[in-house]
């Protein structure tokens, strides 16, 4: 038996189950995870759910939000923990040692760098989103979705695809949302929510990033750089930052684009957005992770230490490439 099949025979076979997803969460984590715990409530069991910290203002309209805890893991009652689109045991943050402590943990990604730090795992690397596995492991356990499971699972896969945009995009995945789509949804309105309205203060932060622009190699790769003390000042909260590095990529003749996001004199976070460079290969160096596109690390020191580091890793791939 893999190691697939022990889950399904798990989530079948126990009653009460905790779910987190990592940290500085997105729609796939979000979604990953109130998909999952609606769908095994409908099927009889008890669920707690948990995000290291708070849920992102876009995606709190999702039904079941308002369950989720980011302040205190207080999961005693159950025996299996279920970790949800978390490439490694650090994303878990400030619960990261209570939820290592359980017995049983049950590791669901599709990162490629995933570390496989669960007692069971299932990684599909070749899924477009953990939401994906999440349709595919629901379905397996019988569960009748609901409108509230399929917007979740919607949101989950679009925002992991970019709006069906990114090359993880399979035929797979579009098979997978016509099914959601039979639920009622309204692609239009949320992708209006989680793509499309931003508050004010994105833009005055998204301003200051692009005032910060730089070129190198050619004009092939793109750099931005944001501090706290320019988020604070224009008003903007962690969530604004979701996005921003995007339009670096955007750029005509941009392979390779990077925000440096430096959080204090001693710690930066580094985002990489790619046309062809495979990014979390790059991350993965830099003790970071992600998808081929789309990847991040979070480095200590200070900025000019980080960003020579991380410039000069960056370099040498794309010589390569």
């Amino acid at each position: 038996m893999n190691d697939r099949e022990k889950i399904i025979e798990i989530l079948l076979k126990d009653d009460n189950f905790t779910l987190i997803s990592h940290m500085l969460p997105d729609g796939d984590s979000i979604g990953s995870l109130l998909a999952l715990g609606a769908g095994l409530k409908r099927i009889g069991k008890k669920v707690q759910m948990f995000t290291p910290g708070p849920i992102p203002r876009k995606y709190t309209f999702l039904k079941g939000a308002e369950l989720v805890d980011n302040q205190v893991f207080s999961s005693t009652s159950s025996k299996v923990v279920i970790v949800l689109d978390s490439s490694d045991e650090e994303r878990l943050g400030l619960f990261k040692d209570q939820v290592m402590s359980f017995a049983r943990i049950i590791n669901i990604d599709h990162h490629v760098t995933n570390q496989s730090f669960g007692s069971l795992n299932l990684i599909d690397a070749e899924a477009s989103a953990t939401g994906e596995i999440v349709f595919g492991i629901l379905k397996e356990l019988g569960v009748e979705l609901d409108q509230p499971i399929a917007e979740a699972l919607y949101v989950a896969i679009s925002t992991d695809t970019g709006s069906f945009k990114y090359d993880n995009t399979t035929s797979h995945t579009h098979l997978v949302i016509a099914e959601l789509l039979k639920y009622d949804l309204s692609p239009g309105v949320l992708s209006q929510k989680i793509f499309d309205e931003r508050p004010l203060s994105f833009f005055i932060l998204l301003k200051e990033a692009i005032s910060s622009l730089e070129l190198y190699l050619k004009q092939t790769v793109a750099v931005m750089t944001i501090s706290k003390d320019i988020r604070v000042g224009s008003g903007a909260t962690t969530d604004d930052l979701d996005g921003i590095v995007n339009y670096t990529r955007n750029i005509e003749g941009i392979e390779l684009g990077i925000l440096f996001y430096v959080e204090s004199d001693r710690e930066v976070k580094v985002g990489f957005r790619s046309k062809l460079l495979d990014v979390s290969a790059l991350a993965g160096k830099l003790n970071g992770g992600g998808h081929v596109r789309a990847a991040g690390c979070r480095l200590q020191g200070n900025y000019e230490t980080v960003k020579e580091k991380v410039l000069r890793e960056a370099f040498e791939m794309l010589k390569e490439l």
